[in-house]
């Protein structure tokens, strides 16, 4: 769920260009239908995202408590741009800790530290464990990128934040996630930036097509959270004007979603398969 489009920053790859100048805001009535609806489609998880979730402070901590009242685990994503200090981080995190929040992604990478201190990023995480939330670094990797997964251990300070897909560490203190700059949105131009490599041909598939969807702030449901929620054909409808089981239900019988599932061709130069399905969505 994409609370907001604002953000206290403008990173130079965000899909969804958000920013300081950015203004809608999901209501409180439209956020609870989505949980509501979600949770009796089979969901397990909300992610309160945007945009910067945390500058809408009481909304993100109404619904986290409306959602984990409903046995919905529950996470926030976050550049971490409001933990100037050990305690502020401390005090933003508490209630939402009380109210049953159970994990923490922070996104950590050279496009976000352009613009937010690392220590701030330390503040967070360990307020984050102090809390007792689960941990997750998310990174945006690009060419030469200085902060990477594999780095974060030492950035900091905690020998035990578990890189996916490395070998497991015992009791991890955290999750770390690459995923590689995608040139779309407000990183559309910046292509230099990406690390484009031959995909030969082959059959593709995504099982996170209309299963790991997002909801905008004006209702908009997306079929994904990768960058195919950025394109406007790719837009299933509004939670504003139909149940999420409507939308959802025409989806599924629309050819251009479950041949992603089913599996695609493509071959060319791209950055990853979310890459690949964005250029090529409707031609597959």
């Amino acid at each position: 769920m994409l609370l907001t489009d604002r953000c206290n920053v403008a990173c130079g790859h965000c899909w969804f260009s958000c920013g300081p100048d950015r203004t809608e805001t999901m209501s409180q009535v439209t956020a609870e239908k989505v949980i509501d609806q979600s949770r009796g489609l089979g969901a397990r998880w909300v992610s309160f995202t945007g945009g910067e979730p945390f500058l809408e402070p009481l909304l993100m901590l109404g619904l986290v408590r409306y959602a984990s009242a409903r046995g919905l685990y529950t996470e926030a994503v976050t550049n971490c741009g409001w933990a100037e200090t050990p305690e502020a981080a401390s005090e933003t995190l508490r209630p939402l800790s009380i109210a049953g929040m159970t994990a923490l992604n922070m996104s950590v990478d050279d496009f976000h530290q352009m613009h937010v201190p690392l220590d701030w990023v330390r503040n967070c995480f360990n307020a984050a464990k102090m809390l007792g939330l689960k941990p997750v670094f998310m990174v945006a990797t690009r060419k030469g990128s200085r902060i990477t997964a594999a780095s974060l251990s030492a950035l900091m300070g905690d020998p035990y934040i578990q890189v996916l897909g490395e070998p497991r560490k015992p009791n991890p203190s955290a999750l770390a996630m690459e995923t590689p700059f995608t040139p779309v949105g407000r990183g559309g131009d910046i292509i230099n930036d990406a690390v484009v490599k031959p995909l030969e041909a082959a059959t593709l598939r995504c099982e996170s097509a209309l299963v790991d969807i997002g909801v905008t702030p004006g209702g908009e449901v997306l079929p994904c959270c990768g960058p195919l929620g950025c394109r406007e054909d790719a837009v299933l409808g509004n939670v504003r004007d139909e149940s999420l089981e409507q939308i959802l239900a025409r989806a599924w019988r629309d050819d251009r979603f479950t041949r992603l599932r089913d599996g695609f061709q493509a071959s060319g130069s791209y950055v990853s398969r979310c890459h690949a399905c964005y250029r090529h969505f409707g031609e597959v």
